[in-house]
């Protein structure tokens, strides 16, 4: 098991060294529709991300679902049958974070049979507030997959839910799904919420805002939230409980475009009076990422498409 994790881990650091392609390395991940363990997945996952933050506002993010659909779907099926279609806990731990990929992968990337079994624990949920039926180890995933396919209502339960938390990690838990909304009044909404303590605490401002752009409905709306209130925010947060560092790399690190690019040099020049404090390195390590990723994506983006359209259809 870990050597195919390794495998996967090795070609993916060969590729971003520029020993190997980016196709190449992507060839490792062929087998995973019959891999039911957890560190080849996860390694997969985590070298898979640099790739959806480069491609998921482009024309690669369609056929890159439909592969990833395709490859966990067996993983979601295998779960669904050990666990009696859903009513109970696998037995060992690795078990479990495997479970947790396989509905986490198959609902992110639109596998029906994922979304609407998410949909249907929240909506018995909804019913009957006292009774949470979700499975701990489930419920991010759950939470983010029924709030992401909801509206309004489910927000707002969620919301409700947060505040009534009396468990940090279940509040943590429910803050960080209310940003996997697709609605962007709810996540200029959610967005606003961080600038008033009295609905989210100080040291959870940062984390929720980048939560929001880790969203892709919520990226743009979250950049164009920092420009419009850096003084605001720097103002108000100035002290040490607001982490400008973490705040300028999260909401950046899908920058990939010339225009992204001067937006980010514009915003640098905008600020220099107001300064960035703790995110003053960050800001330039984020102007560097940012060149890094379009020639990244100058030289891969055509050859990538084309696998993904190969291999969501031909597996």
């Amino acid at each position: 098991v870990i050597n195919r994790a390794q495998l996967v881990d090795d070609a993916f650091n060969l590729a971003r060294a520029k020993h190997l392609t980016t196709v190449l390395a992507l060839n490792t991940t062929l087998y995973l529709s019959k891999e039911t363990e957890y560190m080849p997945w996860q390694s997969a996952i985590d070298n898979l991300h640099y790739l959806f933050l480069m491609f998921d506002r482009t024309e690669v993010n369609g056929p890159m679902q439909a592969y990833l659909r395709k490859q966990v779907e067996p993983l979601f099926n295998y779960f669904a049958n050990i666990t009696g279609n859903w009513e109970n806990v696998p037995n060992g731990h690795t078990d479990q974070y495997s479970q947790v990929i396989a509905v986490s992968v198959a609902c992110r990337n639109g596998l029906p049979e994922c979304n609407t079994l998410a949909s249907k624990w929240f909506a018995q949920w909804m019913e009957t507030p006292t009774a949470n039926p979700i499975k701990t180890n489930l419920k991010s995933s759950v939470y983010c997959s029924a709030i992401a396919t909801g509206g309004a209502r489910e927000w707002d339960f969620g919301w409700e839910m947060f505040h009534n938390a009396t468990i940090a990690a279940e509040a943590d838990k429910l803050r960080a799904a209310l940003a996997c909304t697709k609605e962007p009044w709810l996540l200029n909404r959610y967005l606003q919420y961080t600038l008033k303590p009295n609905l989210i605490r100080k040291q959870d401002a940062t984390s929720t805002i980048i939560s929001i752009a880790n969203n892709v409905v919520g990226q743009s709306l979250a950049w164009d939230f920092i420009r419009a209130n850096w003084k605001v925010i720097f103002g108000q947060y100035g002290g040490g409980s607001f982490s400008f560092s973490n705040l300028i790399n999260g909401v950046t690190r899908r920058f990939s475009t010339e225009f992204e690019l001067q937006q980010l040099e514009q915003f640098k020049k905008d600020n220099e009076n107001v300064g960035f404090g703790s995110g003053t390195r960050a800001l330039e390590q984020a102007l560097e990422r940012t060149k890094a990723n379009i020639n990244w994506i100058k030289e891969n983006e055509a050859p990538v498409l084309h696998w993904f359209k190969t291999f969501s259809q031909n597996i």
